[in-house]
This record gives structure tokens, C-alpha cells and sequence, in this order.
């Protein structure tokens, strides 16, 4: 045990805990790995203080629109909301097995899940993530890609793009909820878990194009978003999927988070020898 509460926590010292807090009384989430984001441990190191006051932030912006931020490891479980929730979203992109993940839920005091966003770790140090993307190594692991997908991909950031990388998906929010801040605040926390517990180069994310006025606005951040859909990817059971590739680097995510380039210093990548980050 690492010393974070947890939502049963919450719930044995009086279910909803204080008056400023909505915690949900009666959780839709099963009986899974998960912990309140603002209890999350860290790590160590020179950066901790920056992200946490990050972390506390964001996670009283939720509490104030009236929803709790949970940490949940069970991809499965994401993958049944997905599918409860298949009228208002699109089907979720599939993940190699194997990879590490987590996802975000945004629950109100009903104990409803009303928004989500995922994020996948993939290795592309041996080979880029368009390499990985374009054999499909991306999405499913080695043998266990369906016989009738494929992809081409023409992006060069997306090429350009190897060593760690921590891939966003499944954002969501339903849709009684949107037009109230808490997408772009959801992917904040999901960027600041994904560094906080795997400190990657690269943040990325394949945009459908109906969803590209919303990663277009401020509140995506210093992100990179390719103007035309340059990734073509066949998936299984869905059709042809036009996909705009999305990235922010590690500085770029450090610097949304409120974290000054003076405190980053040379964590933000060894070898760049504090040159300006790419993009």
C-alpha cells in the first residue's frame, strides 16, 4: 500500500466526505484498481511540487463543475462504458493487449461516469510510431491484428515520432456535460498522470475529423494538430477511419501544466542539452 485514499476510503468516513466535495455516494465503477486523482502519488524528484499543485488544481476545477476525477487501470471496464455509451461515441480504438494503460472518469454525485479520456504507453524505440501505426503494432500486439485491417500513414510528425510515447484516446464526455470545460480539463489530467508515472517524450493523439474543432481551441494547449487527415486506418468491425495525428511534446505538456521551463532544465530531454523543444 502506498498510503492513497481510494474511493471506498471516502466512502467508509461518510460517502460523499465534506460539504465542498461530491464524491459519489453510489460509484458506477465495479470493484476495480482505482484511487481519486488527487490523492495519486507522484513520485519524486524535482518536478513533484509543480504537479502537484497542477493535479490539485484541475481537480478542484472538477469538484466546482460538480464531478470527482478517478483513476481506473481496468481497460476492460472502459471498453464496456464505450459500449453502453455507443449512441453518443465512437468506437474505441483498439490497444495492443500488453500495453500499459490507465484511463480517467469524471464521476458526478450520482456515481455516473459523464466523461473519460484513456491514455496507452507504447514503446517506439526500435521502430516510430507511423512505423508502428502503419503495421499495426500500434493497436493490437504481434499476430493479433484482424486479417482485414490496415493503415497508411502519410504524416511525417507521426514518423518523426519514436522513443516513449503516451498515446490519448477515448475522450469523452456525454452529452448533458459538454459545453462545460470538463473535456479539455479531463485531458490536462490525463497528460499529468501519463507524466507523472511515465515521464514520456512524446504525448499523441489520432483525431477524428469531427472532433477537430474541439482540440483546435486553447484549452488543448501546446499541442501540434496536422491540418489534413494524413492517417487512413481500416479497423475491424468500423470501416475506414480518416485520422489527424496530434501530438504535444514533453516540454509542451510540462508548460500547460504550469510547470516553468527554469524548473524542467534538462528532465525535459537529456539529450536535447536544454535546446528549445520541438513541438
Amino acid at each position: 500500500m502506498d498510503g492513497a485514499m481510494t474511493l471506498e476510503d471516502v466512502q467508509a468516513m461518510g460517502g460523499k466526505g465534506s460539504e465542498q466535495c461530491s464524491y459519489p455516494s453510489q460509484p458506477t465503477l465495479s470493484d476495480t484498481p482505482r484511487r481519486l486523482l488527487e490523492t495519486l502519488p507522484l513520485g519524486n524528484g524535482p518536478l513533484v511540487p509543480a504537479l502537484a499543485a497542477a493535479r490539485d488544481r484541475l481537480c478542484a476545477a472538477a469538484v466546482a463543475r460538480g464531478v470527482t476525477l478517478v483513476v481506473v487501470e481496468d481497460w476492460a471496464e472502459l471498453e464496456r462504458l464505450n459500449l453502453r455509451h455507443r449512441a453518443e461515441w465512437f468506437p474505441l480504438l483498439p490497444k495492443p493487449a500488453s500495453a500499459p494503460s490507465f484511463w480517467l472518469a469524471a464521476v458526478d454525485e450520482e456515481g455516473d461516469v459523464v466523461g473519460t479520456h484513456g491514455v496507452v504507453l507504447l514503446d517506439c524505440s526500435a521502430a516510430s510510431l507511423g512505423d508502428r501505426l502503419a503495421d499495426l503494432s500500434a493497436f493490437h500486439d504481434p499476430g493479433h491484428a484482424p486479417e482485414d485491417e490496415w493503415a497508411f500513414v502519410a504524416s511525417e510528425a507521426a514518423h518523426d515520432t519514436t522513443g516513449t510515447v503516451a498515446w490519448i484516446v477515448a475522450g469523452w464526455t456525454r452529452p448533458d456535460w459538454r459545453g462545460k470545460g470538463l473535456f479539455h480539463d479531463l485531458g490536462a489530467a490525463a497528460r499529468l498522470v501519463a507524466m507523472a508515472r511515465w515521464s514520456p517524450k512524446w504525448v499523441v493523439g489520432l483525431v477524428d475529423p469531427e472532433t477537430v474543432p474541439v482540440w483546435s481551441g486553447r484549452g488543448a494547449g501546446r499541442r501540434r494538430l496536422e491540418p489534413r487527415p494524413c492517417i487512413l486506418y481500416h479497423q475491424a468491425g468500423v470501416g475506414r477511419l480518416p485520422l489527424h495525428f496530434m501530438r504535444w511534446s514533453r516540454a509542451a505538456v510540462l508548460l500547460d501544466l504550469g510547470v516553468p521551463g527554469s524548473v524542467q532544465g534538462v528532465h525535459v530531454d537529456a539529450g536535447q542539452d536544454r535546446a528549445p523543444a520541438a513541438i
